[in-house]
């Protein structure tokens, strides 16, 4: 389905008029990546840490963004992942994302960034559908269900009926063994 050894990015706000973009990418070129968009530095920032970075395009500035850098596996998808908070408006998000799909990454598809997030065991199956559902909550009913399940609501529920089940199938084999 999805290459897993690709590096990915994509807008992760909404695109359009506003104050500020979240340009993500993950994967395993990440780190080299860095480098090339922030061509005046020569460590990798510190992790989970934000910092104001220029962010740099053909030797040109694009703008100066706020960038948190996630080491593996303490980021949301379980890879390196770099997050770039760039000005509002689509142009130098836009910007951003073409500078890091030339450097040997490609546009990630629509909820390729959970998919990996499940891959790589920081979410499971509910968890990974009730992003989904979150994003597209109508009401507020909805959206107090899916952010329950989020945080393991329903996963509880069901881990615990799966423990009963698996304690009663051993005491119904168990019984088998000595009638």
């Amino acid at each position: 389905m999805y290459n897993l050894k690709d590096t990915i990015v994509a807008l992760a706000t909404v695109p359009g008029k506003g104050a500020l973009n979240v340009v993500r990418i993950s994967g395993p070129n990440q780190l080299s990546l860095i480098f090339k968009l922030l061509t005046r530095k020569k460590k990798l920032p510190k992790p989970n840490f934000s910092y104001p970075y220029y962010v740099y395009s053909k030797k040109k500035v694009v703008d100066q963004c706020i960038i948190t850098y996630y080491r593996g596996p303490k980021s949301y998808t379980g890879e390196n992942m770099l997050e770039l908070s760039t000005h509002g408006g689509c142009v130098m998000a836009n910007q951003i994302i073409e500078a890091v799909i030339n450097n040997r990454a490609r546009l990630a598809f629509p909820g390729e960034f959970t998919y990996r997030a499940f891959i790589n065991n920081k979410i499971n199956l509910i968890q990974a559908e009730a992003i989904n559902g979150a994003i597209h909550s109508e009401n507020s009913l909805d959206s107090h269900y899916q952010i329950n399940n989020l945080k393991g609501g329903l996963s509880d529920i069901v881990e615990d009926v799966y423990k009963k089940i698996k304690n009663l199938l051993v005491l119904a084999e168990h019984e088998l063994d000595f009638v």
